[in-house]
């Protein structure tokens, strides 16, 4: 059944709207023009577009219960100028047995509709675990995106301001991606080059050539000396005086036998001794070590001007600051082995070992390799940048979904057990469906056996004769499965009928209508029935008619073996009101299965209060009440007329107009303009109609209704009924003593009131 309205945007309701809960069966009173049809239209017709803002809420997800709605417009659809009628089909009673059946599978097909119901439930409520389950997974995915966003944004390209399809991507990753796992900086560092180094090729560094040999050359340890077998030689060799004498040997041309050192005399054959100990191999020798010490220096000085370059220039990949500090370290050890050398080319007798820069050298020489590599795979990447891009974001999401390992075997778990556990639901609902659906086409071909228009055409003439409605009649129409209506002489009626006959057989068809069908193949299915002010145009007799076929259908809304599961009424008559919904023993309280409301209309809005017992005591106290609560309302002039009419008419027999003649001249305008207003807005439905009464016309017309029960000395009923005034009256000041008049009338007046 509906267990809840909400109506808002539409004829009179504002953007706030009204929301009404519902339980088996609910009364909606309200004035005419104060938004009931609205209401009844909704339920009959909340596909129209101009519903668009309202909804209907059924109980137990989406509703299974065919709605029959009678209003003005289910009257003006289903009575028209043309004759034929469209026939309700009912149930025959030609076999109890297959009435049993179809009783039997009805009760079985509600069972099953029950356990619809009670797995829905459990499906929505394991369908918002695993929203749960899979909104703290997402939670999680989005805290690695946060974490590694700055450097990984490339490969989170499209999914940055996605919680739900980063999640996805995460799930996505971790069933297909299978690739080899890296470690953030070697990522990191390849994001560097692939994503952020300029695409521009780079020179690999020439390759770092230096002979090492030079720095062992024998000849800078070979002590070079004169020639060992002459006589001098011994004497040269005892004193090591080998490289002094090659000085002095050098020195001895144009001395003319002069000693260079002594400035003696030498021996005649000194020179040519001399000559001799300093032969040829030693000036070979003398000479390769003079051309070897210019090659060092050549050849090392050569290697820093051609690898100065990796000290002065910005090259990607290289150490710069490392290069330098060797570079420094070379060129003092090259100094120092310089100074060697120039000893060893004054003194050729003496051995020395040059300081090696070699070690040096292949530190240069590994760095610039490093370099050179990742040259390579620079120039690489920029080949195949594409491919690159594509393998590097591809390892990185391995990356992500190795981080994110604990989080997704943990999430994956909890899924699957409550993802089984909601596909079980769901078989189970498919199976019941399927179950009910069986049974309602087994019910279907039962009722096809017995279903019949002939019952309701005899149901509908009974209650037309019961009722007093002799001149005419329902018959079987040509047309089969139609009927139409016909005078006792058997002539069409249709056109001649009066309104109230009109209405009143419109609604008997509607009551036999909800007991069965249009449609031969729904004619026992549950149903929610909703019936707005069925009693328009009829007289006081069909009213307590009409009241008792709707009492008869509450009753059966009670039955638990019925297929009435509820009942809507809404209505402006007040008797009827009283008729319907009066519960015996239980004077105004409201049972269990019931809901009372009050609809009202202010401003041109609609509102609707709901209250804990029947707010219908009588309808007199109700005129008053409503004028007591909503002074500035639409329906205000019909209140005041049927107050006026319902105290002087009814009751006393009085005619206000006599009591108008009562007033001074000046005022009889007001009274009249206030009797005036009050008929014309007494006769109309103001769903279309807004009168612009503001606070000061009320506040005016509300002191001439007071006045016509003070001029007729009726004051103390009118301040009884009244209350609290809804207005401040510039009344002036009463005097003690009309105070304590007014209190002895209004203590008599109750005192009568009470004793009636």
């Amino acid at each position: 059944m509906i267990e809840k309205i909400r109506i808002k945007e539409v004829a009179s309701y504002d953007s706030t709207g009204i929301e009404v809960n519902l339980s088996k069966i609910n009364y909606i009173y309200g004035s005419n023009g104060t938004g009931k049809t609205t209401i009844s239209e909704l339920l009959r017709n909340s596909d129209n577009q101009k519903f668009s803002s309202c909804n209907i809420e059924w109980k137990q997800g989406s509703p299974d219960f065919d709605m029959f709605v009678y209003n003005r417009n289910f009257v003006q659809e289903n009575f028209s100028t043309h004759n034929d009628i469209k026939g309700i089909f009912t149930l025959g009673k030609e076999s109890t047995e297959i009435l049993a059946l179809i009783d039997g599978k009805l009760k079985d097909a509600e069972k099953h509709q029950d356990r619809i119901g009670n797995l829905e439930n459990n499906i929505k409520q394991k369908k918002e675990q695993l929203e749960i389950i899979k909104t703290n997974f997402a939670n999680h995915c989005w805290d690695l995106k946060q974490k590694y966003d700055e450097n990984f944004k490339e490969a989170f390209t499209g999914l940055r301001n996605n919680r739900e399809r980063f999640m996805e991507k995460c799930l996505s990753e971790a069933e297909n991606n299978n690739s080899e796992i890296y470690t953030y900086e070697e990522l990191n560092r390849r994001v560097e080059s692939v994503f952020k180094n300029p695409r521009v090729k780079i020179r690999p560094i020439p390759e770092i050539q230096y002979e090492s040999s030079l720095e062992e050359q024998s000849i800078f340890q070979t002590k070079i000396i004169g020639k060992k077998d002459i006589d001098i030689a011994r004497l040269i060799s005892e004193l090591n005086i080998s490289d002094w004498v090659q000085q002095g040997h050098r020195h001895m041309e144009g001395t003319d036998g002069i000693c260079p050192f002594c400035q003696q005399e030498l021996p005649g054959s000194f020179k040519e001794k001399l000559d001799e100990y300093f032969d040829e191999t030693y000036t070979e020798q003398i000479q390769s070590l003079n051309s070897s010490i210019e090659k060092y220096e050549r050849d090392t000085l050569g290697f820093f001007e051609q690898y100065n370059f990796l000290i002065t220039e910005d090259i990607p990949f290289i150490k710069k600051e490392r290069i330098t500090y060797l570079f420094e370290i070379m060129n003092s050890t090259y100094k120092e082995n310089i100074q060697l050398l120039e000893r060893k080319r004054n003194e050729p007798s003496r051995s020395i070992e040059l300081n090696s820069i070699t070690s040096y050298l292949e530190q240069i020489k590994s760095e610039v390799e490093q370099a050179n590599v990742q040259i390579s795979e620079l120039n690489r990447v920029i080949d195949n940048i594409k491919e690159e891009k594509e393998r590097l974001i591809k390892d990185i999401w391995r990356f992500i979904v190795e981080e994110n390992k604990g989080n997704y075997d943990y999430y994956m778990s909890n899924f699957r057990r409550e993802n089984r556990a909601l596909v079980g639901m769901e078989m189970g609902k498919t199976q019941q469906v399927g179950f009910k659906k069986k049974l309602e086409e087994e019910t279907i071909e039962l009722q096809n056996q017995l279903t019949s228009v002939l019952p309701s055409i005899h149901e509908i003439n009974t209650l037309l004769k019961s009722f007093g409605f002799t001149n005419f009649q329902l018959a079987e129409s040509d047309e089969q499965g139609n009927y139409k209506i016909v005078r006792e002489n058997g002539e069409d009626a249709n056109e001649t009928l009066s309104e109230g006959e009109k209405t009143f057989i419109t609604f008997l068809y509607f009551y036999q209508l909800i007991n069965g069908s249009n449609d031969q193949d729904k004619v026992n299915t549950a149903r929610v029935v909703a019936i707005d002010d069925p009693i328009s145009s009829l007289d006081s007799n069909i009213l307590f008619m009409v009241s008792n076929l709707i009492n008869n259908l509450k009753k059966k809304v009670r039955s638990k073996d019925s297929n009435f599961k509820q009942l809507i009424i809404l209505t402006h008559n007040v008797y009827f009101h009283k008729e319907i919904s009066f519960n015996k023993g239980m004077s105004n309280k409201k049972q269990p299965d019931e809901t009372f409301w009050i609809i009202r209309k202010m401003g041109n809005i609609s509102y609707i209060s709901g209250y804990e017992e029947n707010p219908i005591k009588n309808s007199y106290e109700l005129l008053w009440k409503e004028l007591r609560e909503s002074p500035n309302s639409i329906t205000t002039p019909n209140i005041m007329r049927r107050i006026l009419e319902n105290y002087f008419k009814f009751f006393g027999n009085v005619d206000v107009n006599e009591i108008v003649e009562g007033f001074p001249d000046e005022d009889k305008v007001v009274c009249n303009s206030l009797l005036s207003w009050a008929n014309d807005g007494s006769h109309h439905v103001n769903d279309d109609l807004y009168v612009d009464s503001n606070q000061e016309q009320n506040t005016i017309y509300f002191e001439v209704f007071r006045r016509i029960f003070i001029n007729s000395n009726h004051e103390s009923h009118f301040n009884m009924m009244m209350g609290e005034l809804p207005f401040e009256l510039d009344e002036g000041k009463d005097s003690e003593e009309d105070l304590v008049s007014r209190e002895i009338k209004l203590a008599m007046e109750q005192a009568a009131v009470s004793r009636e």
